[in-house]
């Protein structure tokens, strides 16, 4: 949107480096951009973009802050995408979001601005270990990820002809079923498990 293109502009300023322009672009949403639950479904059915929600009320989840990175950084012409999938910390996995942007002769930078956010909450860290740990999630990324999706709103495949739950995040099961008055996917997640183990040499 313009709203945003604008928001973007005032962010980086007179920056043309396009590393610097992300960065700039990262620290103001780890600073200014609130972590907060979303509502997910009630966006998909009103067809309001998560960029332009996290825009409006300053705040998002994972996925929000990365699709509002991302269209900061293509509002500029800085190619960027939201990836997703699990992350896999021992005892803490579950589904998660970030960002990528590209470089040319370089690829695909992640930013995860929802992780450096973790640094605000512990009181004994100092402010270097706290700037180097938001530092560390711009331009590189912990190995416990497992990719599943390289963007968000990707097509399903066969493509369903029922609505799907939430069809930005492919990281359970789409269900979909016709004679059923209810949304099939809420009794499938109540029954659906994946399990981590980990893998030694």
């Amino acid at each position: 949107t313009s709203e945003i293109r604008e928001k973007a502009r005032e962010i980086v300023r007179d920056e043309k480096n396009p590393y610097l322009a992300a960065k700039k672009i990262y620290h103001y949403i780890v600073e200014k951009i609130d972590y907060s639950h979303m509502p997910h479904m009630t966006l998909n059915v009103l067809g309001k973009p998560e960029s332009v929600y996290v825009h409006e009320n300053s705040y998002g989840d994972c996925g929000a802050q990365g699709t509002y990175f991302s269209a900061l950084c293509r509002s500029l012409g800085i190619p960027a995408r939201t990836s997703g999938g699990m992350q896999l910390c021992p005892g803490e996995e579950g589904g998660h979001f970030w960002a990528e942007f590209y470089l040319p002769n370089y690829g695909w930078l992640p930013v995860d601005t929802s992780i450096a956010q973790i640094a605000n909450y512990p009181i004994e860290l100092t402010d270097d270990e706290r700037r180097a740990f938001k530092e560390f999630f711009f331009g590189s990324q912990d190995p416990y990820r497992y990719v599943i999706q390289k963007d968000v709103d990707v097509p399903i495949t066969p493509e369903p002809d029922e609505p799907v739950l939430l069809p930005m995040a492919i990281q359970f099961p789409a269900v979909v079923c016709k004679t059923s008055q209810e949304n099939p996917a809420f009794v499938v997640l109540d029954h659906w498990n994946i399990e981590f183990k980990p893998v030694y040499r």
